[in-house]
């Protein structure tokens, strides 16, 4: 029976911490999520990399700005101090996981190593969807500020109908609310903060731009395009972003938002949520009933997201682990699985999380960093 074992042809240690790594290579070089994904000041999500365990809460710190009025004249500095403000967010640690049975026995090396090849393939571009599936959830979930397309004063869903499509009106009303700092009644709501992007228009020359990020699924992308204020729009995020890998997918420029069709969620693919679709429960918001962003009569809308810096979280470990297993009801076949532990969440502060410190404040409680956009697909199925 020598060689006849599944046994016989795992990998040894120092080989499948090699293809752990490349696994997580290969995720997340494929992410929708990747071009934004950084720990410098500004970026949409900031990444913690820390042991963390599962089941486990995470703290993440994060820092208000100041806002006392400081002093005029010739005084001592101590006269206009004040202490920077450190809050707590605290992620429950999850785990992701997927794993590929061998569908024929593993008799030899050459069948051992293309079955290797195969699982690996398959798992990072499972892990890629995954990764991006849940950073979606995470970012829809929730919303508390929401623009309704067609009905700006309202922030329920259910007055949309099918002609309220999305349109540049709807990134306009969006960049105001983020700029302005407000909801759709005029009340007070966390400012989004741009995101600082560097392009490079010439060899040695940067230009920093500062802008919003607007991420909308296919029918809101095709919609867009029908509007007849958008023209140039394409051309304008093409010549922007020549050497900028953000720009890869844009639709274009519009009043300083850079709009990214990263298409809908399908069963095969990541992207923006619909109102009819499945959420992907991770960490703390397990379940989320998606059909409360419809629309009049259960209209079929679209979340679209409108995003400023940092407006998630992730707290992650050293990357996808990569397993080979002899399947344990027929030692002739191998198993193959990938696991990650990791918190992924919107940035969100709780008061109550802090002993009560800023309770008064317009972010507690409240999304940092995300504006819902909610359009009618253009459909009329519901």
């Amino acid at each position: 029976m020598n060689g006849m074992y599944a046994r016989d042809f795992l990998s040894d240690p120092e080989t499948v911490v090699a293809y752990s790594k490349e696994v997580t290579k290969r995720s997340m070089a494929k992410s929708k999520f990747k071009p934004f994904i950084g720990t410098h000041e500004g970026a949409m999500i900031r990444a913690t990399y820390k042991n963390c365990e599962l089941g486990s809460i995470v703290t993440t710190t994060l820092q208000d700005e100041l806002v006392g009025a400081g002093a005029i004249g010739n005084v001592t500095l101590n006269a206009s101090a004040e202490e920077l403000k450190k809050i707590r967010q605290l992620i429950m640690v999850d785990r992701y996981q997927h794993s590929v049975p061998s569908n024929e026995s593993i008799l030899n090396q050459r069948k051992a190593s293309s079955f290797k090849s195969d699982a690996k393939n398959a798992l990072s571009s499972w892990g890629t969807k995954k990764f991006d599936k849940i950073i979606f959830s995470a970012l829809t979930a929730n919303l508390t500020n929401i623009v309704a397309s067609g009905h700006y004063e309202e922030e329920d869903t259910s007055k949309i109908e099918v002609a309220d499509i999305f349109s540049t009106k709807d990134i306009e009303e969006a960049k105001r609310r983020a700029i302005d700092g407000v909801d759709a009644k005029g009340n007070p709501a966390p400012p989004l903060v741009p995101i600082k992007i560097n392009t490079n228009e010439e060899e040695g020359y940067y230009e920093e731009l500062e802008m919003f990020i607007m991420l909308v699924g296919t029918n809101s992308a095709a919609n867009l395009k029908k509007d007849p204020n958008w023209k140039d729009a394409q051309k304008a995020a093409k010549d922007r972003g020549k050497e900028n890998p953000i720009f890869t997918g844009a639709l274009g420029l519009w009043d300083g938002v850079l709009v990214l069709n990263v298409k809908s969620d399908t069963k095969r693919s990541s992207g923006i949520l619909r109102s009819n679709g499945d959420f992907t429960g991770f960490g703390d918001v397990r379940k989320f009933d998606l059909s409360k962003y419809a629309g009049k009569d259960k209209q079929r809308t679209e979340i679209n997201l409108f995003l400023g810096a940092s407006a998630g979280q992730i707290v992650a470990d050293d990357g996808m682990r990569y397993y080979e297993q002899e399947d344990k009801d027929d030692p002739r076949r191998m198993n193959i699985g990938a696991d990650r532990v990791a918190g992924l969440a919107k940035t969100k502060f709780e008061s109550k999380h802090n002993e009560g410190i800023l309770e008064d404040s317009v972010f507690d409680g409240r999304d940092y960093g995300v504006i819902g956009v909610v359009s009618s697909t253009g459909r009329e199925e519901i």
